[in-house]
C-alpha cells in the first residue's frame, strides 16, 4: 500500500495517461490530457486523489468512509466505487442538483457500489464542522464503524500531492514530446485543489506553463483568492520549494461558467460536440466542457505555446449503467 517514502497511497489508477494531440477544432493543434482514462472502474482527477486519500483512511484503520457532494458528484461516485473495491463501505451527504444524464449516471454508479447516499435540504451545511455532518459520524460510530471523513467534493489537504505529481508527469511528457513552451493548460476548477497541485508539479521540471483554472461554481470569488498559495503549499509537500511557483503560473477565469453548477450551458453545449466530432471524446457538459469552451475561445489569439485541455473527467459511459429506478427520496434528480 506504501512506498518507502511518502503517504500511504493505493493503486487505482494506471498513469503516465497519454497526451493526445487533435486537429480540426480550431486554426491550430490542441492537446488533450487524458485523464480521463486513468481507470476503467472510474476516471479522472476524483481517482487520482484516491489514492491517497483511501490510502490514508486505510492507514488509519478505517472501517467505513463519510463524504459529501452534490447529488450527481464525481467525486461521490468515484469514492463509492473505489471505496468498494478496498472493502470500506461509503456514506455520502448529498445536496441537491439538477437532473440530468450526468446526475444520473453518477447517482447509479454510487448506488450501485453500495454507498449509502443520504439526501441533504437545500440550505442545510455538510460542512464537518456543521451539526448534520456531527450527526452522520456518530451514527456510523454508534454502529461500530470507525469512520474516515472525506471533505466534499474530495477537496482532502492531501490529494494535493496527487495533483502535483500528475503537474509534474505532464511536465515530463511535454520535454518529451517537445511540445512548444510555455505549456498553457486549461481544466474546469471547484475547490481549485486540482489547478493548484498541477501547477506545482509543472514548476517543479522548470517548464515556462500557465495553468488556467476555469470556473465551473458561477462566482470566481467564490475559490480565485489563494490559488497562488495553494499551490505552494502542494509545492513544499512536494518538496518543491515554494517560490519556484509564481503568480503569473496561476488564473482563475469565470468567463464561461454561463450556468449554475452541476448544469450544462451554451457555450459548454458546443465545445462538447466539436471535441466529439473532431476527436471521438466525450466531455461532460457540466465540468469539463466548461473549460475547453474557454480554450476554444483563446487558442487562436497570438500567444505563442502550446493549448492543452486536462480531461479531468470519467470517460465510463452511461450505458455501462444499470436502468434500475432510482430511490423515492433521489428520483426527482432523475432524467
Amino acid at each position: 500500500m506504501t512506498g518507502p517514502t511518502g503517504p500511504p497511497r493505493v493503486p487505482l489508477i494506471t498513469a503516465p495517461t497519454r497526451v493526445q494531440r487533435i486537429t480540426g477544432v480550431a486554426r491550430r493543434p490542441i492537446h488533450l490530457k487524458r485523464d480521463d482514462e486513468n481507470s476503467p472502474v472510474f476516471g479522472g482527477c476524483k481517482t487520482r486523489a484516491l489514492e491517497f486519500v483511501l490510502g490514508a483512511a486505510l492507514a488509519e484503520g478505517a472501517t467505513a468512509v463519510l463524504t459529501a457532494g452534490t447529488a450527481g458528484s464525481n467525486h461521490v461516485a468515484a469514492t463509492a466505487l473505489h471505496a468498494a473495491g478496498l472493502g470500506l463501505p461509503v456514506t455520502a451527504l448529498v445536496l441537491p442538483q439538477e437532473p440530468g444524464p450526468l446526475v444520473s449516471r453518477n447517482l447509479r454508479l454510487a448506488l450501485g457500489a453500495g454507498a449509502r447516499l443520504e439526501p441533504v435540504p437545500p440550505g442545510v451545511s455538510v460542512h464537518p464542522d456543521r451539526r448534520r455532518h456531527r450527526e452522520a459520524v456518530e451514527e456510523l460510530r454508534a454502529g461500530g464503524a470507525r469512520p474516515f471523513v472525506i471533505p466534499f467534493g474530495g477537496a482532502a489537504p492531501v490529494a494535493g500531492r496527487a495533483h502535483a505529481l500528475a503537474g509534474r508527469e505532464l511536465g515530463e511528457q511535454a520535454r518529451a514530446l517537445a511540445l512548444p513552451e510555455p505549456l498553457r493548460v486549461y481544466l474546469p476548477a471547484a475547490s481549485t485543489l486540482t489547478a493548484a497541485g498541477i501547477a506545482a508539479g509543472l514548476a517543479s521540471t522548470g517548464l515556462s506553463f500557465q495553468v488556467t483554472a476555469v470556473d465551473v461554481v458561477g462566482d470566481a470569488s467564490v475559490t480565485g483568492p489563494g490559488l497562488v498559495e495553494r499551490a505552494r503549499e502542494a509545492a513544499a509537500a512536494l518538496g518543491v520549494a515554494r517560490d519556484q511557483v509564481r503568480p503569473e503560473h496561476l488564473r482563475h477565469v469565470d468567463g464561461y461558467s454561463d450556468a449554475p453548477y452541476g448544469v450544462p450551458g451554451a457555450q459548454a453545449g458546443r465545445a462538447a460536440d466539436l471535441l466529439r466530432e473532431a476527436a471521438g471524446v466525450e466531455v461532460d457538459e457540466c465540468y469539463g466542457a466548461k473549460a475547453f469552451a474557454r480554450l476554444l475561445a483563446e487558442v487562436d489569439s497570438d500567444e505563442p505555446g502550446t493549448h492543452l485541455f486536462w480531461h479531468t473527467g470519467n470517460t465510463r459511459s452511461a450505458l455501462d449503467v444499470p436502468s434500475r429506478p432510482l430511490p423515492p427520496e433521489l428520483a426527482h434528480h432523475d432524467r
